[in-house]
């Protein structure tokens, strides 16, 4: 649990499934893994940079997000190849993550996929989220398969540097911490085949 839990108790939250994937970077037309030292030529990346880099142009906007394409530990169900990364948080050149509801509105408009949602609104008490933690746990993937976790955040804006005290993330037991040389074997998720 979150060294200062009872900080989800003070404001609404917003819990989305935590996806097993690339911790992936949209930024100025390019993808990167995680930071904006160099942009990632991986070509598990292949999909993210043909459905969606090239729409997040703006010099002050960091999309981050999932990038399922490459199958970490969880295959999910067949997923449209526009479909294999969920954004999950928007940062400007201010150094602030945005309010949920500015991430969504934004992956509409450029109609990005966002993470599942599994809740959203107050939690009134620890027992409350301890409860909804286990019985989310319990639940498949909303792409099918197993879950990986979820992420509990504060809906609202908040500074980058207060990332720490506002977001936390509870994962499944076995939880396989992928390593950087998964690249070395990697494998495409399942694509799903459209008609026509």
């Amino acid at each position: 649990m979150h060294r200062n839990a009872a900080r989800f108790l003070e404001d609404a939250v917003v819990v989305t499934e935590k996806l097993d994937g690339g911790n992936t970077l949209l930024h100025a037309g390019k993808v990167y893994a995680r930071s904006v030292s160099v942009p990632s030529d991986g070509k598990w990346m292949a999909m993210v940079k043909k459905h969606h880099a090239w729409k997040v142009k703006e010099p002050d906007v960091y999309l981050y997000g999932e990038d399922i394409y490459g199958v970490h530990s969880i295959a999910y169900g067949p997923v449209a190849e526009d479909r294999t990364f969920h954004a999950f948080a928007i940062r400007d050149g201010d150094g602030a993550f945005g309010a949920f509801p500015e991430l969504e509105a934004y992956a509409k408009l450029h109609e990005i996929p966002v993470v599942p949602v599994l809740f959203r609104g107050r939690f009134q008490s620890m027992d409350e989220i301890r409860n909804f933690v286990a019985r989310a746990h319990e639940t498949p993937s909303m792409l099918g398969g197993e879950r990986e976790g979820l992420v509990l955040r504060l809906e609202r804006r908040f500074p980058a540097a207060e990332f720490q005290d506002n977001v936390c993330k509870s994962v499944r037991v076995g939880h396989v911490q992928t390593d950087e040389h998964w690249t070395r074997n990697w494998r495409p998720c399942r694509i799903e085949r459209r008609a026509g």
